[in-house]
């Protein structure tokens, strides 16, 4: 108890500072911008960055520490009982000040929607608004109607006050994370199989430091796609399989990489002989299509937007970063054997590498999944994981802190996946390196990418250790009790 009390009081003490601090960076921020200042990205100084993203990575091994040693157990809880434990830490995130500057591009893209201009044709930097000098990104929106739709509630109150327009969005991200958190908890059985019972894995999801910073304190859209895939995961075990193909649409249209998931749902359907359900999934999809076609996108430009074409030929935290980092090297030691040209040519083919093997290892999971003769819901969901964090590590040249919360949000849906799960919590805690990191591209990027496949690695030896260990007590229990 004693060393739980430590713990928690330790936690509260992070999370209070960084709240504080957030708060202090982003509004002092947002008046130095708008009073003429040179905009930054993320920290003001060298000191801001030490002290925010230390006190972050400091939180985040805490939750691991408390997450690991926490064994006690305890009678099934109500969900309001775990919401109010959670309290505290969901009210910091609340009261947090987003770190970025991805939340002016959000209420940015609402104006225009406002002024009825077109995101997804008309680039962000040649519309004028009051938030016109926090905004980085001045191409077409990447985010789709579902998150435009909440993009325009928000910047709707900003001729009130632009921050309380800010914390608009913010109490919607707060509010569909403790959804996420609900339909977590209603989606998993009272005596879940793998070693954390439902309430413990409803907790910790809700006061994840990723999630907490990411999805709530800075606002992403991600907890858009969080819920759009829980709902999938719920319609898939309740077989409403019509409703799952209604949800992977939602987040597609909050955040293009639910794209990768329709195939692998098409494909389980097929197995399933669910004709039915996969032609109604096509029949909606054929009438969605052209209805948007006709509204948001009436051009092929306007689709393509999606596809985040403005990071194309950037790096970050990626493999990418660290082959970039060593060619940089080879140009600085001798310049006279790799030109400028000759680097982005060789950069371009390690990315096009990089896409054929995820292209692969997609068949793959495929592939197995129809060898598989008893594909179940729970299958389907962990190849969703798998597939996701694949994609992220290996074939994403530019790859932001939040990108983890999907992944944490699917491990929570199968505690069972102890592989899956581990794996993605190393995901998460490599991501919340990345701000202490800043500015060391290709030690970010070793951080980043080289703890989840660590612990990946290791996970997948200790794992299988373990399981033969228990088959032979297994086989001894059968000797003894046979004699």
């Amino acid at each position: 108890m004693k060393k739980a009390g430590i713990l928690t009081a330790s936690a509260l003490f992070c999370a209070t500072y960084l709240s504080v601090a957030l708060v202090n960076l982003g509004v002092d921020k947002f008046y130095y911008i708008l009073a003429g200042g040179k905009k930054f990205a993320t920290f003001s100084s060298l000191t801001n960055q030490i002290q925010i993203g230390g006190t972050y990575l400091v939180l985040a091994v805490l939750y691991l520490i408390w997450l690991f040693n926490d064994s006690r157990s305890s009678a099934p809880s109500h969900f309001f009982t775990l919401l109010r434990k959670a309290a505290v830490f969901l009210l910091l995130a609340f009261i947090a000040y987003p770190l970025g500057n991805d939340i002016y591009l959000y209420l940015h893209a609402g104006l225009m929607n406002l002024g009825q201009t077109n995101p997804f044709l008309v680039r962000a930097g040649l519309f004028v608004s009051e938030l016109s000098p926090f905004v980085d990104w001045g191409q077409t929106s990447t985010y789709g109607p579902v998150s435009q739709f909440f993009f325009t509630l928000s910047a709707a109150v900003l001729s009130l006050d632009p921050i309380l327009s800010v914390y608009t969005f913010k109490a919607i991200c707060l509010g569909f994370h403790i959804l996420n958190g609900y339909l977590i908890w209603r989606s998993l059985p009272i005596n879940s199989e793998g070693s954390l019972s439902r309430d413990k894995v409803t907790i910790a999801y809700l006061i994840h430091p990723l999630l907490l910073m990411e999805q709530v304190a800075s606002a992403h859209v991600d907890v858009l796609v969080s819920t759009s895939l829980i709902v999938l995961a719920v319609s898939l075990l309740r077989q409403h399989y019509w409703a799952s193909f209604v949800a992977l649409w939602a987040g597609f249209l909050s955040k293009t990489i639910p794209l990768i998931w329709m195939p692998l749902v098409a494909v389980f359907l097929i197995r399933q002989r669910r004709w039915q359900a996969l032609m109604n999934a096509i029949l909606f999809s054929v009438v969605l299509v052209a209805l948007l076609s006709v509204t948001a996108f009436p051009a092929m430009q306007a689709w393509s937007s999606l596809l985040n074409p403005g990071v194309v030929g950037q790096y970050q935290s990626s493999l990418h970063t660290i082959v970039k980092f060593g060619l940089d090297l080879v140009r600085i030691f001798s310049p006279e054997t790799l030109t400028i040209a000759q680097q982005q040519m060789i950069l371009l083919g390690v990315v096009r590498l990089t896409l054929v093997g995820f292209v692969g290892f997609y068949g793959w999971v495929i592939w197995r999944s129809c060898r598989r003769w008893h594909d179940t819901q729970l299958h389907l969901i962990e190849d969703i994981g798998w597939v996701t964090l694949v994609l992220l590590l290996f074939a994403t040249p530019w790859l932001m802190p939040w990108y983890a919360s999907i992944v944490l949000t699917i491990a929570a849906l199968i505690p069972a996946s102890r592989l899956f799960g581990l794996t993605s919590l190393a995901f998460g805690l490599s991501s919340s390196a990345q701000y202490l990191l800043q500015g060391h591209a290709s030690l970010k990027a070793l951080v980043s990418i080289g703890i989840p496949l660590t612990v990946f690695v290791l996970g997948a030896k200790l794992l299988d250790v373990s399981r033969d260990q228990y088959a032979s007590k297994s086989g001894a229990i059968v000797k003894i009790s046979n004699s």
